[in-house]
């Protein structure tokens, strides 16, 4: 795992936090302390979620891959096949589907370490569209780890 922070993302993640304090016509930022500890709040959090998924990532990478018998099956349904996703009742707008396939998105589980941040960085994909993804995402690794272990049926569908 690497030690340092991507400089790309370090980059993304400053640019998104100056943008989040007002500037002045000369570039300088007048804010309040409570403004500032927002800020750096909200970029702490978005770089501890960027390691911990990173770090799950690494260590169940092996468990979770393709060809794993262990392989929660929720992970195969396909973004880009209209039937797997009626059938299991998930419902994301046309645009943000071609906008996740085109970025190599293809299936479910292909999702299931993605930061909200790389999410957003996408075409189409907003802040509302990335959580509600990372949701469905989320309620799917619930209902596997609820289910009764390896080998069992996916989880019921969602309303």
């Amino acid at each position: 795992m690497p030690v340092e922070l991507n400089p790309r993302l370090a980059e993304r993640l400053v640019f998104s936090a100056m943008g989040r304090l007002n500037l002045t016509p000369g570039n300088k930022i007048i804010c309040t302390k409570d403004a500032l500890r927002q800020v750096i709040l909200v970029v702490a959090q978005e770089a501890h979620e960027i390691g911990f998924l990173a770090g799950q990532k690494e260590q169940y990478a092996d468990v979770t891959g393709p060809g794993s018998p262990d392989r929660p099956a929720w992970m195969d349904i396909r973004l880009d096949d209209p039937k797997d996703l009626i059938r299991y009742h998930i419902r994301i707008k046309p645009v943000v589907l071609k906008s996740l396939v085109d970025a190599g998105y293809r299936r479910l589980g292909d999702l299931r370490w993605v930061p909200n941040r790389e999410l957003t960085s996408l075409h189409y994909v907003g802040f509302k569209s990335a959580r509600q993804i990372l949701a469905l995402v989320r309620r799917f690794e619930r209902n596997a780890e609820s289910s009764t272990g390896p080998g069992s049926s996916p989880p019921p569908p969602l309303s």
